[in-house]
């Protein structure tokens, strides 16, 4: 009988125990990129800060989802970082990150392979991975496409989402929208507006000019 009740608490634990969500690792952010690189896997980095709504939102809803540790835990390395201490501030300043949460999916040499923000339910957290697994929905990938001039309005807003630290091509993202669509729509320049991070910059500059 004892056996048996040992037996259930066994199974029990090691049930609870597979049902955690995301496992993230401590340590050092050169570590973690070693360890990466010796497994052959990208790095998926949650940048958080300590005031941000979204992030503890991520934490509680997110992160400690069977299907989402399921898949990340699989496929990625994965740390976390608050961006305002430790050697969070600096890798918010190599990486250019104003916004929060940033997520970033780095290779072994710590190379942004993909990124995003915001607050993402659970499908579209994990389609979030599939696609930084996929090198032809890859930011990269998508800026090329940019590059040779891509003009659909989903591709443009979809890279917008996509480009928010990136300042310089958020602009350029906006204005080739403009010129194709002239007609934005006030959810669109909402959107656009929400991105905005101070007077200087590029993106404010053209909601003054195109909005007001």
């Amino acid at each position: 009988m004892i056996k048996k009740i040992l037996l259930t608490a066994t199974v029990i634990v090691s049930t609870v125990l597979s049902a955690q969500g995301i496992k993230f690792e401590e340590g050092k952010f050169s570590d973690i990129l070693a360890k990466a690189k010796q497994e052959k896997k990208l790095v998926f980095i949650d940048g958080y800060t300590s005031w941000c709504a979204p992030c503890k939102l991520m934490v509680k809803n997110i992160f400690p989802l069977q299907t989402v540790g399921d898949y990340y835990n699989s496929n990625f390395i994965n740390a976390k970082f608050n961006m305002e201490k430790g050697e969070g501030i600096a890798i918010a300043k190599k990486y250019k990150i104003n916004r929060y949460p940033t997520y970033l999916f780095l290779d072994g040499d710590g190379n942004v392979v993909h990124t995003a923000n915001s607050y993402l339910e659970e499908k579209d957290f994990i389609q979030f991975g599939k696609d930084a697994q996929d090198p032809s929905k890859r930011i990269a990938a998508l800026k090329k496409r940019f590059e040779k001039g891509e003009k659909d309005p989903e591709f443009l807003k979809n890279l917008a989402d996509l480009a928010v630290n990136d300042r310089a091509l958020l602009q350029k993202i906006w204005d080739r929208y403009y010129t194709v669509y002239p007609t934005m729509t006030r959810g669109e320049a909402m959107s656009m507006a929400m991105g905005i991070v101070s007077t200087e910059d590029p993106v404010y500059k053209f909601f003054q000019s195109h909005c007001f």
